[in-house]
């Protein structure tokens, strides 16, 4: 039987994700330096993870020959 991925992630389950710590996301929840995307639902965060596909995606460095 084949395991399917999960969509939401909690903080640990994302910052494990895009290899970021913990206090990482946190930080970045308060003060929107990298604004990564996530969600709030009553108390509990959750992090989707195309989001953070999308994210990552947005953020690729791509380096030009000769440049």
């Amino acid at each position: 039987m084949q395991k399917t991925l999960q969509r939401w992630a909690d903080t640990q389950q994302a910052a494990e994700y895009l290899g970021v710590s913990a206090s990482l996301l946190e930080k970045d929840r308060v003060f929107g330096l990298h604004k990564i995307p996530f969600s709030r639902i009553g108390r509990r965060i959750v992090y989707d993870l195309h989001d953070l596909d999308a994210y990552l995606e947005a953020h690729k460095q791509v380096w030009e020959e000769g440049a």
